[in-house]
């Protein structure tokens, strides 16, 4: 959801809506969008994925991504006079439910270590905020697995993002999805072990933009990447069980000269759904990781015409942990409040870029969820007249799909990614699954994984659907929905072939 800030200072700088300081609350007021309809179809995705160049990468996509972001200073609010009279009459979220204490029963945001005497700053400074002061939040996630959290910021989103890491059985870390590498962060990580693996598992911006910085404190690393590398943090092909040592050679050459940082590999693709992973002892030495005996992979990478880049994320099994850890393909909001004992607290991260009366506004975690996910602030009474965000109750305490990846990636490439769903629930079976965003660890399984994506089963009957996905309203779709009739309108990238809104109600 994060997309080319520049382009948004341009927007602001242009056309402000507002203004916001850390430590007080934030709100930006502009026009509701029009709801439009999707139009379902036959997908166009094609199962290759090869990157654009550079320029046309960078242009097109600053462009189109950037729309994404930008969109967020668009999300239907009402006035902030309006908004203070929801905070006085607020419904405080509901207290977590037999189904949220069994899936987050491990989750505790409170056993944290943080180490701000090190420093929190780093040079050059992120791409997005916060710019300086960025904290570290180390959590243990049992099994010689923790999270190394940082916020993410712009405009009215605010939202944690983590690396994952996975002790080995010789004692070396297996890094995912490395972040800003302040003195804090570096410290928090080196206590943990020595670094041997680290792994770019997406090409999402926000989780690539750190990895040069990164890998110069950590230069001895080995380093894979997932295919279809595209914009302005380098760009890479990809790489397929079928080719032979030269041909994979020439591809991971190309990546280490445009990705600005060694690259050890690119992680292939299989040539065929369904079929295993080939013997090591058959294959290209440089085709798989040193660390593939310890884990299952499978890949996601599409091309879509128009797109400025692929689609791509790869998932992992640990096989020894029996854990799952993924990206972006599924998240858990837990529910928060700051009057009822038995929800989670807010993560404590938020208290080093907020101040505790912003923190204390009970809207406040119930807003950075649905505008971290793009759906509308939208209210209602409840039965006992009291004001919610029914957006964010749908949300809470369930394993779900972002709607925004529902609405931008499921809905332009509905067999691609019903295909690579299929393929991770196939792997070594898993009990547990840890994301980079909200709360981890989340005890789950294949079954559960799958249900998460039951919108895009077309052959199961719409009430079987709507009961396995959060009840989303049908009209809290709008926005996510008028976004992606703008950029079918102005054929800004791959149009929409699957109504993503399955199941709403």
């Amino acid at each position: 959801a994060v997309a080319a800030a520049v382009l948004v200072f341009l927007l602001i700088v242009i056309e402000p809506t507002g203004a916001w300081t850390p430590g007080t609350s934030r709100r930006f007021v502009a026009p509701s969008l029009d709801l439009g309809e999707s139009h379902p179809g036959p997908s166009t995705a094609s199962h290759n994925c090869h990157s654009l160049s550079r320029r046309e990468a960078i242009s097109k996509g600053i462009f189109v991504t950037g729309t994404g972001i930008a969109s967020t200073l668009l999300l239907p609010s009402a006035s902030r006079a309006a908004d203070t009279a929801v905070a006085q009459n607020i419904q405080p979220p509901p207290s977590s439910t037999s189904a949220a204490t069994s899936l987050l029963s491990n989750y505790n945001p409170n056993d944290y270590k943080t180490l701000p005497s090190y420093g929190r700053t780093v040079f050059p400074p992120p791409f997005l905020p916060p710019l300086d002061n960025r904290a570290t939040y180390r959590y243990s996630l049992g099994r010689d697995a923790w999270a190394l959290e940082q916020l993410l910021a712009f405009a009215n989103v605010t939202a944690t993002i983590r690396t994952n890491v996975i002790k080995l059985e010789d004692g070396g870390l297996w890094v995912c999805g490395p972040l800003w590498p302040t003195d804090e962060y570096c410290a928090l990580l080196d206590e943990l072990g020595p670094v041997k693996h680290v792994v770019l598992a997406t090409n999402a911006l926000e989780h690539k933009a750190a990895m040069k910085q990164f890998l110069l404190k950590y230069p001895n690393a080995d380093v894979w990447i997932s295919p279809g590398q595209y914009g302005p943090f380098g760009e890479c092909g990809i790489v397929t069980e079928d080719m032979d040592e030269e041909q994979v050679n020439r591809v991971v050459r190309k990546a280490a000269k445009t990705m600005g940082y060694h690259v050890d590999g690119i992680l292939p693709l299989r040539t065929q759904l369904g079929s295993q992973v080939k013997a090591r002892e058959s294959t290209p030495k440089n085709m798989f990781p040193p660390w593939m005996d310890v884990f299952d992979v499978e890949t996601l990478c599409v091309e879509l015409p128009g797109n400025a880049g692929p689609v791509s994320e790869s998932a992992f099994v640990h096989k020894p942990s029996k854990t799952l850890v993924v990206t972006d393909a599924v998240i858990c909001v837990p529910s928060v409040s700051t009057t009822a004992a038995e929800a989670f607290p807010i993560q404590p991260i938020f208290s080093s870029y907020f101040d505790e009366s912003t923190l204390s506004d009970p809207t406040f975690w119930a807003r950075t969820v649905l505008q971290a996910v793009f759906l509308p602030l939208r209210t209602e009474s409840s039965e006992s007249g009291m004001a919610v965000y029914p957006g964010y109750e749908a949300l809470t305490n369930r394993l779900v799909r972002a709607p925004i990846l529902r609405a931008f990636a499921d809905a332009r490439a509905p067999d691609s990614v019903r295909n690579w769903v299929n393929e991770i629930s196939s792997l070594t079976k898993f009990d547990r699954i840890i994301t980079a965003h909200f709360a981890s660890p989340i005890n789950a399984g294949p079954d559960l994984f799958s249900k998460a994506f039951a919108h895009l089963d077309e052959n199961a009957p719409l009430d079987e659907i709507s009961s396995a996905l959060p009840p989303i309203a049908c009209q809290d779709w709008s926005t996510l929905n008028s976004l992606n009739d703008f950029i079918d309108d102005n054929k800004l990238g791959a149009p929409v072939v699957y109504d993503f809104r399955r199941g709403c109600k």
